[in-house]
């Protein structure tokens, strides 16, 4: 792929969009060999010529526009933007700009003050249809629940974890809720790790895995997978569980110095990208290979930064979130009217994360 003439790449460029409707730079530079800011110069040559049309991350077919879907107004409701939810955003706008329908955009940092200021403004401009995450107050989320236009909410559904903290009546009203949901599946993404690591025969591997939103998933996952596969495949598979602290480079330098003086596991699955680097620096200043000697695999590969050469990643569709989150509403919203005796039962989706094979995984070194 990295000999494609530019013509060819843009004709590839042209028939993805056309078979998927969307593509993101990130995406397609990964897929066609090609550098980023090759193919944001690719995609502003084509939208010059209106083959298709730009939008924030990538860029989106330029086909007939249903008239109905080009007078929504869709608001999306997310935390303080960075790498995850900036994803999420790119990938709602795809959808939004290939729908014709208007994106009204908010975010809020972690406070539940700040967060219910901006759901009462976005709420107050009118929209037909809400995305919202689920970093939201109690109170906040009661009135969500009997809010009078669709509701998707993008990642964790009501039934995890984080309900036991609404009130009981609001937990109620949640999960009577006709709210759709598009999440990611960190269980199928933790066994995809695991198993990817087996593959390249490595059979004593250790987990490390951050106290975060994603972790009870991991840890669940991982936990089964001990007891019930690795030991059909002679693995050991351990589990570690890293609190959050003020000093948290502190946690996981003391949990590796514990775990490489007892054992030595060739592979670690590491939850964060943070924790996943810092346990690469640990091993090299401590002239342990990566990967000859010990394979990293991430789960989150969220740094902006990674680059082809570096972590071995599981990753979450953060711009599939997006994406099909729009299109889940808008589907909803152009069907209105048509079947208004039919009763329309939630949506849930849930998306697999992709391996991203790059610098830190390979096969077992043999004794």
């Amino acid at each position: 792929m990295s000999q494609l003439l530019g013509s060819q790449r843009r004709e590839l460029l042209v028939k993805w969009i056309e078979r998927t409707g969307s593509v993101s730079a990130l995406e397609a530079a990964t897929a066609l060999g090609a550098s980023v800011r090759t193919i944001q110069r690719d995609i502003h040559e084509l939208s010059t010529t209106g083959r298709l049309a730009r939008v924030h991350g990538g860029a989106v077919g330029v086909g007939r526009r249903d008239p109905v879907r080009a007078q929504l107004r869709l608001g999306i409701l997310v935390p303080t933007r960075g790498y995850c939810f900036d994803a999420v955003l790119a990938g709602a706008e795809q959808a939004a700009a290939a729908s014709g329908c208007t994106l009204v955009e908010a975010d809020y940092d972690y406070t539940d003050e700040l967060a219910a200021a901006r759901y009462a403004r976005i709420t107050s401009l009118k929209l037909d249809g809400l995305l919202v995450t689920p970093h939201l107050p109690a109170a906040t989320w009661g009135q969500l629940c009997h809010t009078d236009v669709p509701v998707v909410l993008i990642e964790r559904p009501w039934e995890l974890d984080w309900v036991r903290d609404l009130d009981p009546a609001t937990s109620v009203a949640a999960a009577r809720s006709p709210v759709d949901h598009v999440f990611t599946d960190h269980q199928a993404g933790a066994v995809l790790g695991l198993d990817h690591l087996a593959a390249l025969e490595h059979r004593t591997i250790h987990c490390l895995i951050r106290d975060t939103p994603t972790a009870p998933a991991l840890l669940r996952t991982t936990s089964a997978y001990a007891e019930t596969i690795a030991p059909t495949r002679g693995m050991t598979l351990g589990i570690t569980r890293l609190g959050r602290s003020s000093d948290q480079h502190g946690v996981l330098t003391s949990a590796l110095e514990e775990l490489f003086h007892h054992q030595k596991p060739t592979a670690l699955f590491v939850h964060t990208d943070e924790d996943a680097v810092a346990a690469q620096e640990f091993l090299r200043a401590r002239d342990v290979d990566v990967p000859g000697d010990v394979s990293i695999l991430s789960y989150d590969d969220g740094l902006p930064s990674n680059p082809a050469g570096g972590l071995s990643a599981i990753a979450p569709d953060r711009i599939a979130l997006g994406r099909r989150a729009v299109e889940m509403i808008v589907d909803r919203l152009s069907s209105r009217g048509q079947h208004n005796h039919e009763v329309h039962p939630p949506t849930k989706l849930a998306i697999v994360p992709r391996l991203h094979q790059r610098a830190t995984t390979t096969v077992r070194r043999a004794a």
